[in-house]
């Protein structure tokens, strides 16, 4: 599905895999499946060395143990051993390959919040980040509609967060509206997601990241607010009556908040005046 924006960091797999050493006796392979990368983690007491269909199943088992299990011991294991799909460049695309090959929603939201850890604490080169971000789009147009909502929300909330942090850095960032808008011409399954697309994307741009400078998080949500916002704006209202007939749906719902939250943006805290960089503004609604 689409370009495996986990290719940039094959060279370095590769070469990861050469040097190490058989620790536990296993005879390292000498050539990287197309798909398939290194997995350094001991899964049940056994050592895996491929992510492969085989151990997919087994991934799929400890995600829902990990979501699910009401047994604390077993969930803090689950999450000691997951955690490593966080944890480094190399398993991004361990992710993109639970995201196109896991049958449980729980493998999905790994990969997922994986991801997003990823690029909210990882300095990704540009073009990765632009891989991943045009990699969602398709993904959530082809299989959105199939997946959970709670991974839908998940898949979201990366994609904004890449758009975000990339939106000073590349006008591929910011095809998102004419995206939404794709999404937003077809049935009720991809409104929902392009409405949703939006609603996150604003309150994105209108929340502080621990990654992301003060000055430069009041620039992102400066050129957000005078390129977009208003063009989003236009679009919930259009929708609202568009969706005039369908009272208390959900596609109102969110047309209706996607309204809500552009009226609420932090117009006043996204000066690019940098001697503005301290200071704490609080909005008053009367």
């Amino acid at each position: 599905m689409g370009r495996n924006f986990g290719a940039i960091s094959y060279v370095l797999l590769a070469k990861h895999i050469l040097d190490i050493e058989d620790t536990y006796g296993w005879i390292v392979a000498a050539t990287l499946p197309q798909i398939c990368a290194v997995w350094w983690v001991e899964f049940w007491g056994t050592p895996l060395k491929f992510l492969t269909m085989e151990s997919l199943a087994q991934l799929e088992a400890l995600c829902e143990k990990l979501y699910n299990s009401l047994d604390s011991t077993e969930r803090a294991h689950a999450e000691s051993t997951l955690n490593c799909f966080s944890m480094g460049t190399e398993c991004i695309s361990h992710c993109q390959y639970i995201l196109e090959n896991a049958l449980t929603p729980y493998a999905l939201m790994l990969a997922s919040s994986s991801l997003l850890k990823q690029v909210t604490e990882q300095r990704l080169p540009l073009q990765l980040r632009l891989d991943i971000r045009n990699y969602l789009v398709t993904y959530l147009a082809t299989r959105g509609p199939d997946l959970q909502p709670f991974v839908v929300r998940s898949l979201i909330q990366l994609f904004c967060r890449v758009t975000k942090f990339g939106w000073l850095e590349d006008d591929g960032f910011k095809e998102v509206l004419k995206e939404a808008l794709n999404f937003l011409s077809q049935g009720p399954c991809h409104y929902a997601i392009g409405l949703k697309m939006l609603n996150q994307l604003v309150s994105e741009m209108n929340e502080p990241n621990p990654g992301l400078p003060a000055s430069y998080q009041r620039k992102i949500a400066c050129s957000f607010k005078d390129q977009s916002l208003f063009k989003i704006f236009e679009i919930s209202l259009t929708s609202l009556c568009q969706l005039k007939d369908d009272v208390g749906s959900k596609l109102q719902e969110l047309a209706l908040s996607l309204s809500f939250k552009c009226l609420s943006f932090n117009f006043m805290g996204t000066s690019s005046d940098e001697s503005y960089d301290e200071i704490g503004i609080v909005q008053v609604c009367f």
